[in-house]
């Protein structure tokens, strides 16, 4: 099928958006996906532990996109992966306990047009079977989610990923020319060292008990991803965590930029 080619216009700085797999299962859907974001005019492509896949039913599936199969980024590590990016938005289709603000693919796209011009932003998609894990889904800013008929909503992964691809290449910025200019935000490395730290000095001061830990954590995962926080910010944050490793142990001296 041939589609129509619509001109670029101005939106989304499409060099500053990534689609990240997460334990992809079927090779022809990695194909699929490679297809889908090229049509878009995208190119950035990771995945996090794909299952060994079949190189030739993923190529046969790409239809051309083979280049960016060749040049996708294959981590272990979701943190890893995502340490350069500074906004993360998750798909789900289900509610979660703990809940993030959940947006229509629509309203991704027009809060991403100012964020993806001094930001890179990832776009999460789960396993094809379970999705994303709520340890996955916590590394992220804000969640999506693809409307469907009430009682089936399963999507096949590439078709959830053209869906949300094609959302971003349609976007106009002069539909929106009031948005304000979103400043570059700190990138997951610096937040994923912040989320330590906090956990290092709250069992320090016996905030939280060992048995609690990863319910507080999230918690407050959750809260500081809300505010979608600044390099400045997080160092500040981190400053005021050494400080109270000081005041709590005097005798033992602590070193900033760990």
């Amino acid at each position: 099928m041939t589609a129509q080619i619509l001109p670029p216009c101005g939106g989304i700085r499409r060099e500053n958006i990534a689609f990240v797999l997460v334990n992809p299962k079927n090779p022809g859907n990695v194909g699929g996906v490679a297809r889908a974001i090229k049509n878009m005019g995208f190119k950035d492509l990771r995945m996090v532990n794909p299952r060994p896949v079949n190189w030739l039913d993923a190529i046969h599936m790409a239809c051309g996109a083979e280049d960016l199969l060749e040049e996708a980024r294959i981590e272990t590590s979701l943190a890893d992966t995502l340490a350069d990016i500074q906004w993360v938005v998750g798909t789900t289709a289900r509610r979660r306990r703990y809940q993030k603000s959940i947006s229509s693919p629509q309203e991704i796209a027009q809060a991403a047009v100012s964020i993806s011009r001094e930001n890179k932003i990832a776009f999460l998609f789960g396993s094809e079977k379970y999705g994303l894990t709520t340890e996955e889904m916590s590394f992220c800013h804000q969640a999506v989610t693809i409307p469907t008929q009430e009682g089936f909503c399963s999507l096949n992964l590439s078709q959830a990923v053209l869906v949300i691809a094609w959302e971003l290449f349609r976007i106009r910025e002069d539909l929106f020319p009031h948005q304000p200019p979103q400043p570059r935000l700190a990138c997951q490395g610096e937040l994923q060292a912040l989320f330590v730290h906090l956990e290092q000095v709250l069992k320090e001061i016996e905030f939280i008990a060992q048995e609690n830990t990863r319910h507080m954590v999230l918690l407050l995962k959750e809260m500081i991803y809300q505010k979608a926080l600044t390099s400045k910010e997080v160092t500040i944050l981190r400053g005021i965590l050494h400080q109270v490793q000081r005041l709590a142990n005097p005798t033992v001296s602590t070193r900033r930029g760990n």
